[in-house]
């Protein structure tokens, strides 16, 4: 409601003067009207009387013409009478330029020459004696009821005028009287809002105050004594707040000096703490380099990319002084008169008006400086600078010790020839991968290096030659990966590069890029020779070469003997390698089953890379398959067993030409029975297993029909194994909706009404019931 007024006299003033405003505009239009209203109806009452003087007129004629002679008195009645006729007339035309109506002045004007006109020239012309008189006298009274309603008509807009300025006063009335109202809501407002809100905030905010909120600040919707009050408050509030905020500040620095442990998050902590104590918009600390005698790393916050690109730290300058002063001392920057160091242009680019430099020293050694940047204001007031003072102290402090658990941390963690992470580290960063990974569906690369004929370069250069290798290969390591990648040295001339979300394609890009970086880096050994190396690398990538850390770097390394085998300086794909070595000798794959069921992934995966399809196709039936054994509510063991077998249903593929799994056209009888093959070479390989021996059954008879009409044993409804009858819907499925050679994958729906349709011929009735019931079938 500042409108109204700046002071709460000046507001309730303007409310009282319009509100006496108010009643002296009601009274004037009162007495105006009363006026105005009352002029008209005597006009009213005139013209009655211009009609009783009508009547009276033609009575004194007819009068005059009986006696053929004027009475005595009659002339001068008459005489008078047409006087007080004219005078009325007068009066009526002075009302027709007060009222400014043209039909009233049409009616007037019509009355007052009909009148001068055709009745008084007949009245002065009238002479009782004359024979004539007998004529003059009829058109006289001919005329006289033409002339009354001249005069009626007079009546009628005076009456109609009448209602309307009365209408008028009484609108006028009302809202005046609903202008009055309004005033009065208006001032219950403002007694409410300038003056008891305000009251009540105020105590609000002390009783805040009292309780320690020293945030709580007072709303200012006036500049009023109230307004000045509230904002005295807010000033006060603030100025408690701050400093209690900053003795805060100190003590969570005090804290931090036990508790933080990684520099990086310190010195953000630091910046943001020391700008709360002052209220600052930005800070930087750098960091001096006792070896290179020069300022060297800096951090900042609140600062432009523009003004942290052109920072320059020169020999001689501010922060050089500020380095070389006493402990607690300080240098200050601004534009004031009288100024030592004043802004440079950099700072002017950036808007800043003054900043502080303060050293940041232990009692042991000196780190370097911190700043602080005011946009607001020129100056740093004294109790800032002096909170500041022990503020940089305690920053200092936090940072020297921060810096020793760094690098006791880093001794452990870290190789101390390479400067790489170390075998403790992989261990952890690869658990830590494979976990993100699988969380989330990711890819996961894992490399193994190795440097070809290294032994050879340390007996002919030298051990320290050797180091020299190492050390150059490591940055040339860390300038081939990404920030996301790790790479570790794994012991000797071993490294072990960690490429999260990288599948096999990405990581043979990232490992021929790190071959071909260092086939191509000349490597200057201590005795100022320069000589090549070349690397070997293998990979293994989650999920298609292991799910454990175990396995992907047991693959890695095979991948890696095989690469070194073929001959050195190249890269080699574990599932590349397995497959090759399966189709080369099948057998294999018993022998590998024999070792451990967890080669059972990696054998899948050697099979699934003979085409595109098979990968979606496993994943679909393994899946189908768990789905069903809970919906036919199998026992653990019969779940187990149809895991295994749906995992392994395929395998017998692996002797399969890649030509004909991959043809897109129709395959030939001859082709169909190698097709055909597949499940009786799959089961031959499992009965030799012995912990798969029980599952060879299901995967043999799995393309058997209900009917009797399927393969290999041409079996009839109950004659093939249950397990094997679950199986053959999640085989069947799972075909139908993957996408293979020359055939489009059909929809969940097209394949849930073929497997209905082949229930009881080629599909056991009750699995295709059961199937009917799990999500995916719906």
């Amino acid at each position: 409601m500042n409108w109204f007024g700046q002071t709460l006299t000046r507001k309730f003033t303007t409310l009282l003067a319009g509100f006496l405003v108010l009643q002296l505009f009601q009274l004037g239009a009162g007495i105006f009207g009363i006026l105005h209203v009352g002029e008209e109806s005597a006009t009213i009452n005139e013209a009655a009387r211009q009609r009783m003087r009508m009547y009276q007129l033609l009575s004194l004629t007819h009068e005059a013409l009986e006696f053929h002679s004027w009475p005595s008195e009659g002339r001068k009645i008459v005489d008078g009478v047409l006087a007080d006729y004219d005078a009325e007339s007068n009066r009526l035309d002075a009302l027709v330029g007060k009222l400014v109506n043209e039909k009233f002045l049409a009616a007037v004007t019509a009355e007052r020459t009909h009148w001068n006109g055709e009745m008084k020239p007949l009245l002065l012309a009238f002479d009782p004696p004359n024979p004539q008189a007998v004529a003059a006298l009829a058109r006289f009274e001919a005329q006289v009821p033409g002339h009354l309603r001249y005069l009626d008509e007079v009546v009628r807009l005076l009456e109609l005028d009448i209602a309307e300025d009365t209408r008028g006063l009484a609108i006028l009335q009302a809202v005046v009287l609903g202008l009055t109202l309004l005033l009065g809501v208006i001032g219950f407002a403002m007694a409410h809002y300038v003056v008891t809100l305000p009251l009540r905030r105020l105590a609000e905010g002390a009783r805040s105050i009292a309780d320690g909120a020293y945030d709580k600040r007072i709303v200012i919707s006036t500049h009023d004594e109230f307004g000045e009050l509230a904002n005295a408050f807010n000033r006060m509030a603030a100025a408690v707040g701050e400093k209690t905020s900053r003795i805060v500040a100190l003590n969570e620095i005090a804290v931090q000096l036990t508790s933080m442990q990684s520099l990086h998050m310190l010195l953000a902590a630091i910046m943001r703490q020391g700008i709360m104590l002052t209220g600052a918009q930005a800070a930087c600390i750098v960091f001096y380099d006792q070896e290179m005698k020069l300022f060297k790393d800096w951090v900042t916050q609140g600062l432009s990319d523009h003004f942290v690109e052109n920072l320059n730290f020169r020999p001689g300058g501010l922060a050089d002084e500020a380095f070389t002063t006493t402990a607690g001392t300080y240098i200050l920057s601004n534009d004031r008169p009288g100024t030592k160091h004043r802004l440079s242009r950099l700072t002017h680019e950036e808007g800043i008006q003054s900043f502080i430099c303060l050293l940041l020293a232990t009692h042991a050694s000196r780190l370097g400086v911190v700043y602080f940047y005011r946009k607001d204001r020129d100056f740093f007031l004294p109790d800032e600078i002096e909170i500041l003072s022990t503020f940089a102290h305690l920053a200092a402090g936090a940072i020297e010790s921060t810096r020793l658990q760094e690098q006791t941390r880093n001794l452990a963690v870290t190789d101390a020839l390479t400067g790489l992470p170390n075998r403790r580290t992989l261990d952890q960063s690869l658990t830590e991968e494979l976990r993100r990974a699988q969380r989330y569906g990711k890819s996961l690369a894992v490399l193994l290096l190795d440097i070809d004929h290294f032994k050879k370069t340390n007996d002919t250069y030298g051990h320290q030659a050797g180091d020299a290798v190492l050390k150059a290969l490591a940055q040339v390591f860390s300038r081939q990966i990404r920030d996301v990648d790790l790479v570790v040295r794994y012991g000797g001339e071993e490294f072990v590069f960690i490429l999260p979300e990288t599948d096999m394609v990405g990581s043979k890009l990232v490992a021929e890029r790190i071959r071909r970086a260092v086939a191509t880096e000349l490597i200057r050994l201590p005795e100022g020779q320069e000589i090549g190396v070349t690397a070997s690398l293998g990979i293994a990538c989650y999920p298609l070469c292991g799910d454990t850390t175990e396995m992907l770097l047991a693959h890695a390394d095979q991948a890696l003997y095989t690469a070194k085998q073929e001959g050195r300086n190249r890269v080699c794909l574990y599932r590349e390698i397995l497959k090759v070595l399966l189709e080369e000798k099948p057998a294999h794959i018993v022998e590998l089953l024999k070792q451990s069921l967890e080669n059972i992934q990696p054998i899948v995966t050697a099979m699934s890379s003979k085409g595109a399809f098979f990968q979606n196709h496993t994943r679909i039936v393994q899946q189908t398959a768990e789905q069903l054994a809970e919906s036919l509510g199998l026992s653990q063991p019969d779940r187990e067993n149809l895991r295994l077998a749906s995992q392994l249903h395929d395998v017998g593929m692996i002797v399969i030409p890649d030509e004909v799994l991959n043809k897109r056209g129709p395959l030939s009888p001859q082709e169909w029975d190698l097709i055909k093959q597949h499940s009786t070479t799959a089961a031959d390989y499992l009965e030799q297993v012995p912990a798969l021996r029980h599952i060879a059954p299901i995967v043999r008879h799995h393309h058997e029909r209900y009917g009797g009409a399927g393969y290999p044993g041409g079996l009839k409804g109950d004659q093939t194994p249950y397990l094997a009858r679950v199986l053959a819907v999640a085989d069947a499925y799972g075909t139908m909706v993957s996408q293979w050679p020359g055939r489009t994958a059909k929809t969940v729906e097209q394949a849930r009404a073929e497997l209905i349709t082949g229930a009881g011929t080629q599909f056991d009735p009750k699995v295709v019931a059961a199937f009917t019931n799990i999500p995916t079938a719906k």
